[in-house]
């Protein structure tokens, strides 16, 4: 099961309270949400980040009023097109670089995720009603998808949005959209559970394939993160060379 928007989420919502009995909103206390914010800490260099490609943008724009050989209107031409191009270009730069330095607090984001999927793991083993030997890897995976499309990832983009300044919605997306492909690559299936389905006997118990999980999970959530960082780097990457491009052939034909 993906999850793409809201209407996929409130499905999966719908999906996790009828089939196993659990209201995941329960779980999205001030706590977390003080933790959470605790561990995301790149947005307080996001701005230097971004800006100083910006910067470095606008002093070679300067620079070009020195070292091209302008005449007469090439001086307005320059003056506004060359401005424009500089800062977008300095911008997609920024961007960019700030998807290769926020890695550490997505790994932060996963890790600190899987605990809370534990807390929700030891209350259905209390319980017991809807888990048994041949579904704990589904029931698991489900509620996986649970914690991270309904808990995590929108407190951390609501975090983002509220720390980042001028900025923040644009990151905050950013940050939604790794966490998200992130998510819905990550399978359980993955990782080898065989020991645990054995303690776990046919009592239905998840917290010993919880467990087991733990062990591989880091290894596969690396490579995912790989994954998640490039789809968002992808279009990044595109802008940041055409209007580098664009930039070029416009000093080119204007010089």
């Amino acid at each position: 099961m993906k999850i793409h928007n809201e209407a996929d989420r409130q499905a999966l919502d719908q999906r996790i309270q009828t089939e196993l009995g659990v209201d995941i909103s329960k779980y999205r206390d001030p706590e977390v949400t003080e933790r959470l914010s605790e561990l995301i800490v790149f947005p307080l260099y996001v701005l230097s980040w971004t800006i100083r490609p910006v910067l470095l943008a606008f002093v070679l724009y300067l620079l070009g009023f020195f070292l091209l050989d302008l005449v007469h209107v090439q001086h307005l031409i320059y003056a506004v097109l060359g401005l424009v191009l500089a800062l977008i270009t300095g911008l997609f730069a920024g961007l960019f670089y700030l998807t290769i330095r926020f890695r550490s607090d997505i790994r932060a984001i996963m890790t600190y995720s899987m605990d809370i999927l534990k807390g929700i793991v030891q209350d259905m083993d209390a319980l017991n009603t809807s888990t048994h030997a041949g579904n704990r890897k589904d029931v698991l995976q489900l509620l996986f998808l649970g914690t991270m499309h309904l808990i995590t990832i929108p407190l951390t983009s609501d975090i983002i949005g509220n720390k980042v300044p001028f900025i923040g919605g644009l990151v905050a997306r950013l940050v939604r959209r790794v966490l998200t492909v992130m998510t819905n690559l990550f399978r359980f299936d993955k990782i080898n559970l065989e020991e645990a389905k054995i303690e776990a006997g046919g009592e239905g118990k998840i917290l010993p394939m919880y467990l087991a999980s733990v062990t591989g999970f880091h290894g596969i959530m690396d490579k995912v993160l790989k994954v998640g960082i490039r789809v968002i780097q992808a279009p990044i990457g595109l802008l940041l060379g055409f209007f580098g491009v664009l930039s070029y052939l416009f000093i080119y034909l204007i010089n």
